[in-house]
C-alpha cells in the first residue's frame, strides 16, 4: 500500500478513535449522574417506607386504644357510677378516638402510597444505571479498539516508510554505483584509446625505488586515490611493478587492471548487474610484486604463483565472491557462459573446483 494511502487510513482511524473515546466519555458521565440519582431514590424511598411504617403503627395504637375503650357494653355504662352522664362523654371520647383513627389511617395509606411510588421510581433509576453501566462499557470496549486499530495502523505506516526508506537508500546507492560503474568505464576507454597509450617511461622511477635507491623488492613509494587512469603502456613495466596511474580503477573500490583489462571487466560487471541486480564482487585484482611475495611465502605450495610470474602483477586478472567463487552456483555457472564473450575466462588449470574464483583476461 502506498505511503500516502496508509497516512490517509491512519488520519481517519484517528478521528474514528477521538469520537468514540469523547462516546466514552460522556457514557461515563451519564452513568456517574444516574448512580448519584439511584442513590437519591434509594435514599427517598427508605425514608418513605419508614413514614409509612411510623403511620401504621400510630393507626394500629388508635385501633387498640378504641377496642380496648369499646369493650364496656351498654349496661356497665348505665350502671356505672358517672352513670348517662360518663357513658355521653365517654361516647364523645371514642368519636374523637375515631376520627384520629382514620386520620393516622389516611395518613398511612399516603405514606404506602408514596412509598411505592418512591420505590418504582428507585427501581427506574436502578435500571438506568444498569443500561447506563452496560452503555459504558460498550464505549469503552469500542474506544479501546479504536485506539488498537489506531496503533496497528501506526505499525504499518512505520513499517512502510522504512521499507520505502531502505528501497531508496537502494536505489540511491545503486544509482551512485552505477554512477561510478559509468566513469570507471569511460576512463578505461579514454585509457585504452590510442591517444592515451603514450606513457612517458620516467611513471616506473617516479613509482617505484629501483635497487640503486635501495627498495630492491619494488616497494611503493605512494598510493594514490581511486581516480581516473592516465593511461600508458603496461607491458612496459615489470610483472608487479606497473605504476597505478597506468592502471585503471574499477567500480569495485580499491581495485584496479590494465586498462584493456579494466574496460572489458567493467562491461562485464554491467551485464552481471542486470543479471543478479548487483554488482560483481571481486576480492582482488592487480597485485604488486610486495604482495606476491608475501602470499607466495605464507600460502602452501601450489597455492600462490612464483613472483614474478602471477597474471595479478601484469593487472590481467581477478579473483571474484559473492558466488562466483563456488563451483555450480547460479552466478559461476552464468560466468562460464557470458564471460568469454568479454574476454574473460576461468583458465583450464583453475576448473574443476580447484579455483573457481579466479579469472584471467585474454587480449
Amino acid at each position: 500500500m502506498e505511503l500516502a494511502a496508509l497516512r490517509a487510513n491512519m488520519e481517519t482511524l484517528r478521528q474514528e478513535a477521538s469520537e468514540k473515546i469523547e462516546r466514552y466519555e460522556a457514557e461515563r458521565e451519564r452513568l456517574t449522574e444516574l448512580t448519584e440519582r439511584s442513590r437519591e431514590a434509594e435514599e427517598r424511598a427508605g425514608e418513605a417506607d419508614e413514614r409509612g411504617e411510623t403511620a401504621r403503627l400510630a393507626a394500629a395504637r388508635q385501633a387498640a386504644t378504641a377496642y380496648k375503650g369499646g369493650e364496656l357494653g351498654m349496661v356497665n355504662a348505665w350502671a356505672g357510677p358517672e352513670g348517662p352522664t360518663g357513658m355521653l362523654e365517654r361516647g364523645a371520647y371514642l368519636t374523637l378516638l375515631g376520627s384520629h383513627r382514620e386520620a393516622d389511617v389516611g395518613r398511612a395509606e399516603a405514606a404506602r402510597v408514596a412509598t411505592d411510588t418512591l420505590a418504582e421510581v428507585a427501581e427506574t433509576a436502578r435500571t438506568e444505571q444498569a443500561e447506563a453501566v452496560g452503555d459504558a462499557r460498550s464505549a469503552r470496549e469500542d474506544a479501546v479498539e479504536a485506539v488498537a486499530d489506531q496503533e496497528a495502523a501506526l505499525e504499518d505506516l512505520l513499517e512502510e516508510q522504512t521499507r520505502l526508506e531502505a528501497r531508496l537508500a537502494e536505489v540511491r546507492d545503486a544509482e551512485a554505483a552505477e554512477r561510478r560503474r559509468e566513469e570507471a568505464l569511460r576512463d578505461a576507454r579514454a585509457a585504452n584509446s590510442p591517444e592515451g597509450s603514450v606513457q612517458d617511461e620516467k611513471d616506473d622511477n617516479d613509482y617505484w625505488h629501483n635497487g640503486e635507491k635501495g627498495g630492491g623488492e619494488g616497494i611503493p613509494v605512494a598510493e594514490s586515490a581511486d581516480h581516473g587512469c592516465t593511461g600508458g603502456v603496461a607491458t612496459a613495466h615489470a610483472n608487479g611493478r606497473i605504476p597505478e596511474s597506468v592502471l585503471c580503477p574499477l567500480p569495485q573500490p580499491g581495485e584496479r587492471l590494465r586498462s584493456d583489462a579494466a574496460e572489458a571487466f567493467i562491461e562485464l560487471d554491467g551485464d552481471y548487474r542486470e543479471a543478479f541486480g548487483r554488482p560483481m564482487c571481486v576480492a582482488d585484482s592487480y597485485r604488486p610484486y610486495h604482495e606476491q611475495v608475501r602470499l607466495f611465502q605464507e600460502m602452501v605450495p601450489g597455492m600462490a604463483a612464483r613472483p614474478g610470474t602471477s597474471q595479478h602483477g601484469l593487472g590481467l586478472a581477478v579473483d571474484l565472491c559473492g558466488g562466483v567463487n563456488t563451483l555450480g552456483t547460479a552466478e559461476h555457472r552464468w560466468m562460464l557462459a557470458h564471460a568469454p564473450a568479454h574476454g574473460w575466462h576461468n583458465p583450464p588449470w583453475a576448473r574443476g573446483g580447484f579455483e573457481p574464483w579466479h579469472w584471467e583476461f585474454t587480449p
